[in-house]
């Protein structure tokens, strides 16, 4: 059994400790990730849990560019078969047994692997050949600064490894945070008050901004224990759209196809939150909430999920469900040291 885990922030300081912890990664990490990224034409991403979510918009910016890559959650990879050039594994607290587990078999069989972790020193990092640290930034039970300061440091990475630069969109996403939470509050509030204060939610976004459909899936479940799920858009069309009833809310991430998607799901007694750029018209009958253009699919991401973690807190507030309780204690999910695996 894992030990139970000290959180130093409730899921409100979190949010508010994040934007900071955000803008030191984005002005400091650049010249560490560049010194450190992994070399290899064959990807493989490796992570879990909030993690593994982080994982989904940079696979697809890294297709995008032609790298080979795939994502695994780890339980699905048995033994290391087929041989990728490096595994890169995230983890915030790198103690997740299933992604140490993976790092560890594939490097006992002769596979380069990093490790990019918010933690400084933990058993992935030392399962892996080489790993990197963000900060050791503090965190909430539900993750706030951990997820954000992890991901952005895997966004600029993959910037490094399609481009050889970083994207400078990297150093406004916290100010495109700020200014759509101030335009969108009430948006953000109304929803809040509505089917999803008693119903459940899926959450669809488009290939690109998948990251944000499962994290926040994940906040929804975890935090004001939602039942929420996480769909890219094309699978959602071929049957799970199906559902769609005056008990279901749906938020619905992308651009022109997905604004096409909130329009048919509106022909059924059904609440929509649309979230996409201000060049996209929103349907009649949706919320809409609009973030900045401008951004890559990464960098959008993170916005939508800091945005949406607004969601979320004002949920848990409509339904009286805590954010910091906790439901179970987690079993065999997290390890101490590398020896237990």
């Amino acid at each position: 059994m894992s030990g139970a885990p000290v959180y130093a922030y409730s899921f409100a300081e979190g949010r508010a400790a994040q934007l900071p912890a955000l803008r030191e990664v984005v002005a400091r990490m650049p010249g560490i990730l560049e010194e450190w990224r992994p070399a290899g034409s064959r990807v493989l991403l490796a992570g879990i849990g909030a993690s593994g979510a982080a994982l989904a918009s940079p696979l697809h910016a890294l297709r995008a560019a032609g790298v080979d890559a795939e994502r695994t959650d780890c339980s699905d990879q048995p033994r290391p078969a087929g041989g990728p050039d490096v595994v890169l594994a995230l983890s915030q607290s790198g103690r997740s047994r299933e992604t140490t587990d993976v790092v560890t078999r594939f490097r006992a069989a002769g596979v380069p692997t990093a490790a990019l972790t918010n933690a400084a020193s933990s058993p992935l990092r030392d399962a892996a050949d080489t790993t990197v640290s963000v900060g050791d930034y503090p965190d909430s039970r539900v993750s706030t600064v951990g997820f954000v300061v992890t991901y952005a440091a895997l966004g600029m990475l993959t910037d490094l490894i399609t481009t050889g630069d970083v994207h400078g969109g990297w150093a406004h996403v916290a100010e495109a945070v700020e200014e759509t939470l101030d335009a969108e509050a009430e948006r953000l509030a109304s929803f809040a008050a509505g089917p999803l204060a008693r119903g459940v939610v899926d959450v669809v976004a488009s290939a690109p901004q998948l990251t944000t459909a499962e994290a926040v899936a994940l906040l929804f479940r975890e935090g004001p224990l939602v039942p929420a799920s996480a769909y890219g858009t094309r699978t959602y069309l071929h049957g799970p759209m199906d559902v769609a009833s005056p008990g279901t809310s749906h938020l619905v991430i992308g651009g022109a196809r997905e604004a096409a998607l909130a329009a048919q799901l509106t022909q059924k007694p059904t609440a929509v939150l649309t979230v996409m750029e201000r060049t996209v018209t929103p349907p009649p009958g949706v919320v809409a909430v609009r973030v900045p253009e401008g951004l890559t699919p990464p960098q959008r991401a993170l916005v939508e999920v800091c945005v949406l973690q607004d969601l979320v807190a004002r949920v848990a507030d409509a339904r009286r469900e805590p954010v910091d309780e906790v439901a179970f204690a987690r079993e065999d999910t997290k390890i101490a040291a590398l020896a237990e695996l």
